[in-house]
């Protein structure tokens, strides 16, 4: 399992960038592994998956910044 580091960028401008990129990787994992899975080919799938699970982890950095 990977261990992911959280940083908080101290502008609200830069705070707002990271989380529209973190949106839109996790939106592109998602697309990928649709892909992946379309193929058939276990090694993809299991690269799909683990982009996701590291674009939901930045995606949830990003987001619990905004509720804190």
């Amino acid at each position: 399992m990977n261990a992911i580091a959280v940083t908080h960028p101290a502008p609200a401008v830069d705070h707002a960038v990271r989380l529209i990129e973190a949106a839109e990787r996790l939106y592109s994992a998602e697309v990928a592994l649709h892909a992946a899975r379309q193929t058939g080919v276990d090694q993809w799938i299991a690269a799909a998956y683990a982009r996701l699970h590291d674009a939901i982890a930045e995606h949830l950095a990003a987001t619990s910044y905004l509720a804190a």
